[in-house]
């Protein structure tokens, strides 16, 4: 399998999100959402930058000899994507979360991809992705000790210490719960490709998510005003729901509401498609 073909369904991926609307309370081309400080152009400068590093996430879990070797080894090359993504948005947090989960995900499947194919891996539903996923990131746990000792907190662990909310970390250490029980049973019944299906899924996720983002603004009881106002958008037809979409932004951005992690998870959504289609082009004779 080629390395660069898997890197670029991850940048294709991110691409995808930020293309999607209508996102309530997130970016997207027809609003930025609650967002003073980014719109698209600040994602594709995001993305562009990142982009690099993908292939160096899968690479590493391709050539790594130990799982705590690859740990250390996504970490550094995650603090250099990071700054990247950093100096290209002039400092913006567009895509923390994504580069973290994407990071662990790519190298994970890089070690996977030392013995199974990309088709014997997506034949199991990604089954053995996860259980690596957590094994490769236990290192992660540490983040969370002595905070007490440390003079700022970021976002996540500010999160964690007022709320108990492990947020991205805690995902990984488990697996990915939210991909393995919301994303992929969801994309195995809606076959069908296009933006509704993913706007679908974009509410299913924002209904369920504990999203840190919207906790970080909003606390409990925003949290609890997103979740229920995607509850009720769980029903209403096609016809309506972008409708319904746009009248939700414009309340999310009264109440200063953006739901990261569930845009987070929708380019994880486009990722896992686009791993399923090459596998199926790969397993293809020439």
């Amino acid at each position: 399998m080629n390395e660069q073909a898997i890197a670029q369904a991850a940048v294709t991926s991110l691409q995808a999100e930020v293309q999607l609307a209508p996102k309530p309370g997130l970016v997207d081309p027809e609003s930025n959402g609650a967002h003073r400080d980014m719109d698209v152009t600040t994602f594709a400068a995001s993305i562009e930058a990142l982009t690099p590093f993908f292939q160096q996430y899968f690479h590493a879990g391709v050539v790594a000899k130990t799982v705590p070797d690859l740990y250390r080894q996504l970490r550094t090359i995650g603090i250099a994507a990071e700054n990247a993504m950093l100096a290209a948005t002039a400092g913006v947090n567009t895509h923390r979360g994504a580069n973290f989960s994407f990071g662990f995900l790519l190298g994970a499947l890089g070690w996977l991809m030392q013995q199974q194919s990309l088709q014997q891996i997506v034949t199991a539903d990604f089954a053995p992705l996860f259980p690596t996923v957590a094994q490769v990131t236990q290192g992660v746990a540490g983040d969370f000790r002595d905070l007490e000792k440390k003079a700022r907190w970021s976002h996540g662990e500010a999160l964690y210490v007022k709320h108990g909310v492990t947020g991205v970390r805690g995902e990984a250490l488990a697996g990915y719960p939210t991909i393995r029980h919301v994303i992929l049973p969801y994309l195995r019944k809606t076959a069908r490709r296009g933006d509704m299906r993913y706007l679908r899924l974009m509410v299913h996720l924002m209904a369920q998510v504990e999203d840190a983002n919207v906790l970080h603004r909003g606390g409990p009881k925003g949290l609890r005003f997103v979740q229920d106002a995607a509850k009720t958008l769980l029903h209403v037809p096609d016809s309506h729901l972008p409708h319904a979409l746009r009248q939700l932004n414009a309340e999310m951005i009264t109440f200063n509401l953006s739901p990261g992690g569930t845009a987070d998870y929708l380019s994880l959504a486009y990722f896992f498609d686009a791993l399923a289609d090459l596998a199926t082009t790969d397993s293809q004779p020439d």
